[in-house]
């Protein structure tokens, strides 16, 4: 405990030192201990780009030692990031003197420093209706089900899975920490679960954490932070944080918003319900690169990358649970326009640093940005806000300020401390809550892959337009007593972002209004007419037992006039399931699996006024004999939003970790609380990019 109040008091001296000599030695640190890293992007007609024969590492290798020989400096090749981008290096310079430097060049279109970003955490699942038992939350998924009483933000999903129930066909992509394959929520698709390959996009070994640089396997290894790491002078991680943390399963956990699975007996449900989650590993310790999540952002969407094999299951929706200050850069407003083009939305996190500006990549042109709302419909304290917000959605927050907390996110997460517990099926709760922006945006990516379900034919553009025009109004009363009207982000007379915790949203500050994904929904299916839905007669398929599919979950606008025909067709058999058993024109088609597996079906269907639509399922079979499933893993901490510390906090800040002396594991709990928020006795919310350290008052989050 004495060490843990010394480090406390080390941070709290810290963060009351002058911003500007702050500055001047982090710019100090960075020239002398840090080499500049930047994003360059040559012209389509610059020379250097003429070396074809060679392998992309030599092509990136010569124009790097060709264009340090003219500026007369020693320049490095980074990764690969798309056709004629790349990440350049150099010593003794800072990032921001080298891009500067980088772009007067001729050869170059742009060049941007290569910044580090941070994780921005009825069916018959039992989770859905309650929470864990002991830890609660009591109203377990409260943010899906219908708004009822007090709770006026969640999203009445199953008023969406009345329309659709999603399709196999369309892939979200989680661009996050990776994900943890053996979660028995999630599971890979070829085990019966939703959760594609993927690919790990982390080029800096330090950084992946896992022995290796860029390749196929996503797997998270953990993120945690030793206190010798944050504090070794010229090591990778100097300075990143204060403190030791713990792995955040960060990926984890917005992976299991999207698609853990449904009516599979055990844990939550997903919004996505059947779609396929396609993961990307971009974070990893002390966050991620750029030149990272922008080559991951288009190897998701299948767009190429230098050195990376094609993506052979693109995304329509990516969602990116990260983020950091700033405006939005031309690498990133050039990877999404790319993307929009290719048509899949980009779905991303506001911010967690209490009411300023939007973070990049949210505020770029083409992103879906998500705020955080409350229950009750107001701002969560640590959600930030601003124009480019489109829509915001439940980001967890606790009510109470000792005790359970009674609105967070549950989801799927590990119980490794570090290194992953395998197998674990472990879910966050009451006592070790998710709360945060990263947590609304996978709400909102998984309600659009269910759109798409319904209709692939939407552009991002029209996905945009009819989250917005059919979300909820923002409620006018309902919160803490004082709370006011939410503002554009502000400064002080020091220039530093102003907080802002609890408010009532406006359509100026955080987007159109609540998503509804039952509304966005129904939308779709006015304009469609028909969407095609399967359901199963049986619960649980068996293997060697005759299985029928059926269409009668199919959803008819007013006025359709009935279906009319049906086609069903075998996807990929996955060597269990070869031909059907009856007809395959009719309401209902059955076929009896060889053997435990998955599979996968289509069906198509079209109504009386030639409105056609199909859809596709992924079939999970057991053995005749199913494994009996394991209780879950105690549920184990999760991470949160971020923030600043302002001198009017540091008190309570000191007087909640003094609170914790009489828990170990709340103790623990505040060191590992990173970018999205954790709470203790009050809601601590922790951002290591610029700044430091918020508490935040535990009604205003």
């Amino acid at each position: 405990m004495r060490k843990f109040l010394l480090s406390l008091t080390v941070l709290c001296m810290a963060l009351l030192a002058p911003l500007s000599l702050q500055s001047q030695a982090q710019t100090a640190a960075a020239a002398t201990l840090a080499p500049a890293r930047v994003i360059v992007k040559f012209k389509a007609g610059s020379a250097l780009l003429r070396e074809r024969a060679l392998s992309v590492t030599q092509q990136h290798a010569n124009r790097a030692e060709a264009l340090g020989q003219r500026m007369g400096m020693a320049l490095r090749s980074g990764a690969g990031v798309a056709e004629r981008t790349q990440v350049l290096l150099a010593n003794g310079v800072t990032s921001a003197d080298l891009a500067q430097r980088l772009s007067r060049e001729g050869d170059v279109e742009y060049a941007v420093v290569d910044q580090r970003r941070r994780r921005l955490a009825a069916p018959s699942d039992p989770l859905y209706a309650a929470g864990v038992p002991g830890n609660g939350p009591a109203v377990g998924q409260w943010y899906l089900r219908a708004p009822v009483g007090t709770v006026q933000s969640s999203l009445d999903v199953e008023a969406a899975w009345a329309v659709s129930t999603g399709s196999a066909a369309v892939v979200v992509a989680v661009l996050d920490t990776g994900v943890r394959f053996d979660h028995p929520d999630l599971q890979r698709a070829a085990a019966g679960g939703n959760l594609l390959p993927g690919y790990d996009m982390i080029s800096d070994l330090d950084v992946a954490n896992d022995g290796n640089g860029r390749d196929a396997d996503p797997s998270d290894p953990g993120d945690w932070l030793t206190l010798a790491e944050v504090s070794q002078v010229g090591g990778p991680f100097y300075q990143c944080d204060t403190t030791a943390e713990d792995s955040s399963w960060h990926g984890t956990q917005t992976a299991g918003l999207v698609g853990a699975l449904v009516n599979n007996g055990i844990g939550m449900a997903g919004v996505g319900r059947n779609v396929q989650v396609l993961p990307v590993r971009v974070l990893g310790k002390c966050g991620g690169f750029d030149s990272d999540i922008i080559p991951g952002m288009r190897w998701a969407a299948g767009l190429s990358v230098p050195g990376v094999p094609a993506n052979p299951n693109p995304a329509r929706v990516l969602n990116l649970s990260l983020g950091g200050e700033g405006a939005c850069t031309a690498a990133y407003r050039d990877v999404v326009a790319e993307i929009n083009a290719a048509g899949a939305v980009v779905v991303a996190s506001a911010g967690n640093t209490a009411g300023h500006a939007v973070n990049e990549p949210a505020n770029c042109p083409g992103v879906i940005a998500v705020a955080s709302v409350r229950h009750v419909g107001t701002k969560v304290g640590f959600s930030d806000i601003g124009s480019e917000i489109a829509i915001s959605a439940p980001g967890g927050n606790c009510v109470t300020s000792v005790g359970a907390c009674l609105y967070p996110i549950l989801t799927t997460v590990n119980a490794g401390t570090t290194t992953p517990v395998v197998a674990s099926a472990a879910y966050t709760d009451s006592f070790n809550p998710t709360l945060g922006t990263s947590f609304s945006a996978p709400l909102v990516a998984a309600t659009a892959g269910l759109m798409l379900s319904a209709q692939p034919a939407l552009t991002p553009a029209e996905v945009r337009s009819l989250l917005r025009s059919s979300a909820r109004s923002f409620p006018t009363t309902g919160g803490a007593t004082g709370t006011q009207q939410c503002t554009a982000p502000q400064f002080n007379s020091s220039g530093q972002p102003v907080d802002q915790f609890e408010c009532y949203c406006t359509t100026s500050t955080c987007g159109a209004g609540m998503l509804d994904a039952g509304a966005a929904l129904r939308a779709v299916l006015a304009r469609v007419g028909i969407v095609a839905n399967i359901t199963l007669t049986t619960a649980n398929p068996l293997a060697a037992q005759a299985l029928t599919l059926s269409s009668a979950s199919t959803a008819l606008a007013a006025g359709s006039g009935g279906v009319v025909s049906y086609a069903w067709s075998i996807v990929d058999g996955g060597g269990i399931a070869q031909a059907f058993t009856t007809a395959t024109n009719g309401p209902t088609a059955a076929l009896t699996p060889s053997a435990a597996g998955a599979f996968v079906v289509r069906l198509t269907v079209q109504d009386s006024a030639g409105n056609s639509s199909s859809t596709q399922a992924r079939v999970t079979v057991q053995a005749a004999t199913p494994t009996p499933v394991p209780p879950p893993d105690p549920v184990v901490a999760s991470s949160g939003g971020g923030g600043t510390l302002g001198v009017e906090w540091l008190a309570l800040l000191l007087s909640a970790v003094l609170a914790l002396r009489a828990s170990a594991h709340q103790r623990a709990d505040l060191r590992r609380s990173a970018n999205d928020g954790r709470r203790a006795d009050c809601e601590a919310y922790v951002l290591r990019h610029d700044r430091e350290l918020l508490a935040d008052k535990r009604g205003a989050g």
